[in-house]
């Protein structure tokens, strides 16, 4: 099957799908970049969407800050859980 995670979740529904995705009953994953930070959550593939977020009305979209996006990338491919992953980045031209 195939779910989201995003911070605006309830805490126990984040915890559902993170354990339904670390036992394979979940292959494909929507998240926001919260997923990256403090879990555990190793992935074959990891595509970004974009490497600018939506911070608010007062800020606007800003870059993602090029750690957060190694975070994210570092899901793919996880020592101990996989024998190789690949991080797909799909931005604009000018973001490049």
């Amino acid at each position: 099957g195939m779910a989201y995670h995003h911070a605006g979740m309830d805490a126990s529904d984040r915890r559902l799908v993170e354990q339904a995705f670390a036992s394979g009953m979940i292959r494909a994953l929507c998240a926001t970049s919260t997923l990256a930070m403090g879990v555990n959550l190793p992935a074959h593939l990891v595509v970004i969407k974009g490497t600018s977020a939506w911070r608010g009305a007062g800020v606007g979209h800003q870059e993602i800050d090029p750690g957060t996006l190694l975070q994210m990338m570092g899901r793919a491919g996880r020592p101990g859980f996989d024998t190789s992953g690949t991080a797909v980045i799909m931005t604009d031209s000018k973001s490049k």
